[in-house]
C-alpha cells in the first residue's frame, strides 16, 4: 500500500503536466466517491474562457479507507493551490473531527 505522500506525488506530477497558466482559465481538482466500485477518483478539471470544462483522470485510490483518504486529501490540499470539489460525499464526515465533508475546499 502506497503512502499518502506517494499518491499525491503522482497526482502532482500529472497536474503539472496538464496545467497551462492562462488568464481566463479556471482549474479545480474533483474528488469523486465511487460507492459502487468502493474507490476514490481524482480528476483535474480545467476550463479555458468559453470552452467546455475538460476532465482528466489523475488517480484512482482503490483502498476504500476513510482515514487513509483523509490523509491523501490533506496532503493534496497542502501541496496544490486549486479548489478541491467533492462529489458523492453527501452525508459523509471527516474521521478526524466529525465535521461534514464540504462540497468545496
Amino acid at each position: 500500500m502506497k503512502t499518502a505522500v506517494q499518491h499525491v506525488d503522482v497526482m502532482e506530477e500529472r497536474i503539472n503536466h496538464y496545467f497551462k497558466p492562462h488568464i481566463r482559465a479556471r482549474y479545480q481538482i474533483q474528488i469523486v466517491n465511487d460507492k459502487f466500485d468502493h474507490s476514490f477518483n481524482f480528476f483535474f478539471l480545467y476550463k479555458m474562457g468559453n470552452e467546455n470544462t475538460r476532465s482528466i483522470p489523475i488517480r484512482v485510490i482503490k483502498d476504500y479507507d476513510w482515514v487513509y483518504f483523509e490523509k491523501i486529501v490533506r496532503e493534496l490540499h497542502r501541496r496544490v493551490s486549486f479548489t478541491l470539489r467533492f462529489t458523492g460525499f453527501t452525508g459523509e464526515i471527516w474521521q478526524s473531527n466529525g465535521k461534514m465533508i464540504p462540497r468545496y475546499m
